[in-house]
């Protein structure tokens, strides 16, 4: 409930994944609640513009372009957009009277992380992953202070860093406890918010041999340009044991997983935290190109008991098919799973993080006061 006294502004960074922007809603939520107002930058017709505008939060766009991995004539034109956004940044911190930036990750965040410095006021970072993200690393020689969900992350970044979790939107603390029903498990699918082709070719066929004895019902996040073939797939193995729905993207995933019994995703930092505060067993598939950073994520999950891990390439074989069979009739293993991952929720991370941006925004807000006075 908001205080009625407005404190300032914090203004919000980051997007091109949602593990780039739920996390930065979670904290949002809870300064609002704290009398804060809050405003996000981001670029024009992404991820985050919609997310962001249906959470009710102040956006605005500017440019952004990555700028490492790029040739000589892609950086330097990189490089051209990024000095122009933080300019066009610093305006709008200056017009939001802004006390911090607060930035989520991914190179989109680099202007307003940098405006932050042309403006004078803190820049908090977030890195929920085991190995801190690129952007991350080269904004922290700048930085007030970074929030980070793993000791193995702190290390590779150049300003103080506290373990603090990952911030998880309300919604999903307040799922209800698992309650398998008698005669089926439901499946839920999240290959990330744009989807994963490898998931969408492979799993149709492991579920197909992985139902038996009980029936599986299978929602599959397939991405938005993959709905049609995915269909495809399912309608090609489909079985009595087997039905499934197909959608591009769920936006409510909190609601989906209430509706579900057993989670079968990518092992991104934010959709690990949420699935350990639903309360739900996991099976985790690494993205390969991430495999690093992502079975750290998973790994308190795999070896508190909460989850079990398949690698991607493996998706196509019997073993995994039959790994997935025995615990999808091991109800008492789901049940065990999904308390192991509710015990691993940390469901203070956005309310703690909230309480330390506002302590780090406020003693800013007073230094520039003196130095103005």
């Amino acid at each position: 409930m908001n205080t009625g006294t407005h404190r300032g502004t914090v203004v919000f960074s980051g997007g091109g994944t949602g593990g780039h922007v739920f996390p930065g809603l979670a904290v949002a939520d809870e300064l609002q609640t704290l009398g804060w107002n809050a405003a996000w930058i981001g670029r024009r017709g992404s991820l985050e513009e919609r997310l962001v505008a249906s959470a009710g939060v102040d956006f605005r766009a500017l440019p952004a372009r990555p700028f490492v991995d790029r040739g000589g004539a892609q950086r330097a034109v990189a490089l051209a957009v990024l000095l122009l956004s933080t300019l066009r940044a610093a305006a709008l911190l200056r017009r939001f009277r802004a006390a911090l930036v607060f930035a989520t990750g991914g190179y989109v965040c680099a202007p307003a992380a940098l405006a932050a410095r042309l403006h004078g006021c803190g820049l908090y970072l977030l890195e929920p992953n085991a190995e801190s993200g690129a952007a991350n690393r080269r904004l922290s020689r700048f930085a007030t202070e970074a929030g980070v969900a793993f000791e193995s992350a702190a290390g590779s970044l150049l300003c103080e860093a506290r373990l603090v979790g990952v911030p998880v939107r309300r919604a999903f603390q307040e799922i209800e406890e698992l309650r398998l029903p008698g005669d089926r498990v439901r499946v839920l699918v999240l290959g990330g918010s744009q989807g994963s082709n490898a998931l969408n070719r492979h799993l149709p066929g492991l579920f197909a041999r992985a139902a038996g004895q009980s029936r599986v019902e299978v929602t599959h996040q397939s991405g938005p340009v993959w709905v049609d073939e995915t269909r495809d797939r399912y309608r090609g193995v489909a079985t009595s044991a087997l039905s499934s729905t197909v959608t591009g993207f769920i936006r409510d995933t909190a609601g989906a997983m209430q509706a579900h019994d057993l989670i079968v995703s990518r092992a991104g930092a934010v959709t690990v935290a949420e699935i350990a505060a639903a309360g739900r067993p996991a099976v985790y598939v690494p993205l390969p190109m991430a495999a690093g950073h992502q079975r750290g994520n998973a790994r308190a999950m795999v070896e508190a008991g909460a989850a079990i891990l398949v690698d991607q390439d493996d998706l196509q074989g019997e073993a995994a098919a039959d790994r997935c069979a025995r615990l999808i009739a091991d109800r008492g293993r789901l049940m065990a799973m999904a308390g192991a991952a509710r015990g691993l929720s940390r469901n203070d991370a956005a309310s703690d993080i909230a309480a330390r941006v506002c302590q780090i925004a406020e003693r800013g807000t007073s230094g520039r006061r003196e130095r103005a006075g």
